[in-house]
């Protein structure tokens, strides 16, 4: 199991004979293990070990992570190797960029979200943390009724970057969720925070939109279950496509991100979109990389 492994120097005060004596602990090891189960080659060697010593922080470390997540991954090693064409003989991937908005949206509902329960099967919504089954239109590799169940995606289409192919933003999957219809166009393009509002409507009580609470502008706040994956799907978002993210909308992402951490299921979605699309959220197969980011 790969784990990166971090090094602190941290102050220490003995006191010996009467005395206070400070100390340096050279070395306190915080050691995060990866969870998910594909990942064990996907981040470079001297990647692993940049991390791991606390040489890459910040723009750095976001340029590592860009070139990880959409360059060229030359396989046959232990680990990865981040190239600039493939060499020949070589075996390579790099991240899907021909899936079609139709065929994302099949592998969202009738894949990465779909559920069973006996014979029937169901998608449950994130904002409104509703179930809808095959009345709907839910169904293995099915596209159940926009009238009811929308794709969200997370980084509003309006803000997407100019500097890259526009499908390519629209179809990832790591920022795609399926979404109550109401909620999602109660959602828009705001920006996501805690907000001083009301319930999206009376059959949607687990989302909010409002004035966000420490400013003028409107704002969403979603379902809690869903905040932490909100953050992690902008974050990869951001880095992924050079974008940068909203200060006060930055702020609230963090702090879901610490307080709705990654769980088992967001860990399979993301297992499940690198069978399909061929690259990965880095903040969910090790949070701690937030933290190295001083500003997305």
């Amino acid at each position: 199991m790969l784990a990166f492994s971090r090094v602190s120097n941290l102050p220490r005060k003995v006191c010996m004979q009467g005395r206070m004596i400070v100390t340096l602990v050279a070395t306190l090891f915080l050691s995060t293990t990866l969870q998910a189960s594909l990942n064990q080659s996907y981040y470079p060697k001297n990647f692993q070990d940049d991390v791991a010593s606390g040489k890459l922080k910040n723009t750095a470390l976001k340029n590592e992570l860009f070139a990880i997540v959409a360059g060229i991954h030359e396989t046959g090693g232990k680990t990865d190797r981040i190239v600039e064409s493939c060499p020949e003989s070589s075996t390579c991937f790099t991240q899907d960029r021909d899936i079609s908005y139709k065929q994302a949206r099949e592998y969202l509902f009738g894949q990465l979200h779909l559920k069973k329960s006996g014979n029937s099967y169901y998608v449950e919504d994130v904002y409104c943390e509703k179930e809808f089954d095959s009345e709907f239109g839910v169904g293995p590799g099915k596209i159940p009724d926009p009238n009811y169940l929308n794709c969200e995606h997370t980084w509003p289409q309006s803000r997407f970057s100019p500097n890259f192919p526009a499908l390519v933003q629209k179809n990832d999957l790591h920022h795609l969720y399926p979404a109550d219809s109401r909620a999602n166009s109660s959602r828009s393009n705001h920006i996501f925070a805690m907000v001083d509002g009301r319930a999206v409507n009376k059959t949607c009580q687990s989302s909010r939109r409002g004035m966000a609470i420490g400013s003028s502008l409107t704002a969403f706040e979603p379902a809690e279950n869903h905040r932490g994956n909100v953050a992690r799907a902008l974050f990869y978002f951001s880095v992924r496509y050079k974008i940068h993210i909203d200060p006060l909308e930055e702020g609230y992402l963090r702090e879901w991100h610490r307080e709705d951490p990654v769980d088992a299921e967001e860990r399979k979605r993301n297992d499940e979109i690198f069978k399909i699309q061929q690259n990965r959220n880095p903040f969910i197969d090790e949070p701690l990389l937030a933290d190295d980011i001083r500003d997305f």
